[in-house]
């Protein structure tokens, strides 16, 4: 056998990391989105137009895949985290939480018709996202 030369040492360092490396790259950004995804449902807390309960669906779900202790943690915070767990385990939503959803949607869109009534293109690129997510939240089971 020879030693490597520089050129068989280069093709070396240049392969694919080792799946070890990357699940664990998966992993923790998988943490930072569900911390991310948590403080920003957080800050839904006290800011009155911006949802908690989507955000940290997707911090449950982030952290289902890289800290289950911290989904647990998630799960029994008073008030959205059953929501939440209600959500990841059975794909319901109660029907306050519909009630709620479908209210601020609404007050959102009614805001998109105020702002946008003389550009039927903007405000119908800006309404039917909104319209969707209704439908959506409307057919999930309670």
């Amino acid at each position: 056998m020879h030693a490597p030369t520089g050129h068989d040492a280069t093709a070396h360092s240049l392969a694919a990391p080792a799946p070890g490396l990357l699940a664990s790259a998966v992993r923790h950004a998988l943490f930072l989105l569900g911390g991310l995804a948590f403080a920003t449902g957080a800050v839904g807390l006290l800011v009155p137009v911006l949802p908690t309960t989507v955000f940290w669906i997707v911090a449950a779900w982030a952290w289902s895949k890289s800290c289950p202790r911290l989904q647990q943690r998630l799960y029994v915070l008073p008030g959205a985290g059953p929501h939440v767990r209600a959500w990841m385990e059975a794909g319901t939503i109660s029907r306050r939480g519909k009630h709620f959803a479908l209210g601020g949607l609404c007050v959102g869109l009614a805001g998109c018709v105020a702002l946008l009534h003389a550009s039927p293109l903007i405000l119908a690129l800006a309404g039917l996202p909104q319209v969707a997510a209704g439908l959506y939240i409307a057919s999930r089971p309670e």
